[in-house]
Parts: structure tokens; sequence; C-alpha cells
């Protein structure tokens, strides 16, 4: 080879594995993601064999409950959990969204959305804010996600309040008891339609009911991956899919999802993620980074 050519290469900068879309392409794939988050649409996403929009491998972190690593569980997580409109629940079905925050670079956009929500069980149709960290793969799927649901706390008003208009009362504790009734009965009801054979968690329809309004608090918005009935909701919506995961979720044990196992700064300063949100490694101990 001759020694300029050779010279040339060799001063080429390396090639970095991280792709480099653009902005454009950027917005494309995110809005991708949200019109698939909507209902109808998610219900294509559910299965299994979906690879349209999560890589194999994907990490990702919702603040209310937990982190959930693979395709299979982020898709009965994210399109599987919002999917069921006539299934008694306090989650409902997305069918509108507007971007109000969007910033990309290179493979990654942090961006906001105020997601309608139609809560079908309790007649509201209402607004939800989440603002999402995406990074992509060099394919355009989703490798990790970080995701906040913000005034979830606030959010929980008006659909109480819809919930006591639903069973026409007005008391909070009462508005509070009426509803764990609801998703108790629901998630046992579940229980004993999918949770068969190995998968059972509970001897009874009285003692899986007993159990959910009793031995284990409702929970905070914020309690939604800690032992709490609030946690068990959101399985509850997952189990029909895959029962072998989902089953131990909503029973007793909470399957390592519904457990109070941290604390509030061991869930803060939890080491995650396999790549780091911030570029070029500016900080050089990113305490969100796995070791």
């Amino acid at each position: 080879m001759d020694l300029l050519l050779l010279l040339f290469l060799l001063l080429l900068p390396l090639t970095s594995a991280q792709p480099n879309f653009t902005f454009n392409h950027l917005w494309s794939l995110t809005t991708h993601f949200w019109d698939n988050f909507l209902y109808p649409a998610n219900l294509a996403h559910i299965s299994d064999n979906d690879t349209s929009i999560f890589t194999a491998s994907v990490q990702g972190r919702v603040d209310v409950t937990r982190t959930f690593t693979s395709r299979d569980l982020n898709n009965e997580y994210i399109f599987g959990l919002f999917s069921q409109p006539n299934h008694p629940g306090l989650f409902g079905i997305p069918i509108d969204y507007n971007i109000t925050q969007f910033a990309a670079t290179q493979d990654t956009v942090a961006c906001t959305a105020v997601i309608t929500f139609n809560i079908t069980t309790f007649d509201l149709v209402a607004p939800g804010v989440i603002t999402a960290w995406f990074q992509f793969s060099s394919t355009g799927r989703i490798a990790q996600y970080d995701a906040v649901f913000r005034w979830l706390d606030f959010l929980f008003v008006p659909i109480m309040q819809a919930a006591g208009r639903k069973f026409n009362v007005s008391d909070h504790a009462l508005i509070q008891s009426r509803v764990a009734d609801l998703l108790a009965r629901t998630i046992c009801e579940t229980h004993e339609r999918y949770c068969l054979g190995a998968n059972r968690q509970y001897p009874s329809m009285e003692a899986c009911y007993v159990f959910l309004t009793r031995d284990i608090r409702f929970g905070q918005p914020y309690e939604m991956g800690r032992n709490t009935l609030l946690c068990r909701e959101v399985h509850d919506n997952m189990v029909r899919y895959n029962p072998d995961v989902h089953c131990p979720h909503i029973g007793p044990t909470g399957g390592a999802y519904c457990v109070d196992d941290q604390t509030y700064q061991e869930v803060v300063l939890e080491r995650y993620f396999r790549e780091s949100w911030v570029p070029e490694n500016y900080a050089e101990d990113n305490v969100w980074v796995a070791l």
C-alpha cells in the first residue's frame, strides 16, 4: 500500500458506534412511538414477537413504577397496560397526544407529551403529562428510556372525584374504599381466570380479596412499584398476556415488583442503565449507569 495512503487512513477519525440521526429523523422516531402508544394502535405491539419499537434488550424506567428490561416485558407494560377500555381500572386508554417539549441530538431525545386518557371505568377524559428520555439504536428502535409522570398526585384528584360521582359518594375515605373494592374484585377475577396451576397465588377468591383490601395498603400514586393495591392494579392489566410472569406480581409476594425492597435513596441512586444519558461521558461517575 502506498505510504501516503496508509498515513491518510491512520489519521482518519475512528467511526463511532453511536448513531448520529438528524433532528428530523429523531422527531419522526419519537412521533412513531407516541402514535403507536395510542389506542387502538398499541394493540399491535403487545405480542412478544413485535420488533418495531424496542430493541431486544431494551431498558426502561418509569418513576412511579419500576425498571423494565427486555422487549417482551416492555411491550406488555408500555402497550398492554393501556389497551383494555372495558377492563375495570384506573388507567383507561390513551386517545390523543400533543408534544409540548422536544430536544434531540445524535441518538437521544428528551420530550414532554400531554396525553389525553379516556378513563372509561369512571367516565372521565383527562390529560396526563409524561416527560421521557429516549435513546435509539442504529436501527431506530428504542434501546433505553426513562419516563416520568408529571403531576400524577394531582391527576388522582379528578380520578377520585369521578369515581365518587360514579359511586354516588362524596367522602374521600369512602371513595377510596369503593375504588379499592372494585380494584380488588377485578384483580381476583383476573387471578381466577388466568393464574392456573403452578401460577396460582391465592387459595380462593375470598383469600385474594382479604389480602388486597386488608393486608396491604391502597398506596400513594408514587407507590405503583411497591407492596400496594395500586401496584397490583398495574400488573393486573398484563396478566392475561403473560401469566407466568405477571401472576406473581398480583400475588401476596409481589413477585419482586410489588414489594417494599428499596429505600428512597436506593431508588434515586440505582445504577440501572447501560449507557449514560450524558453525551461524551461528561459526567465521569454517573450514578445511574451500571458499573
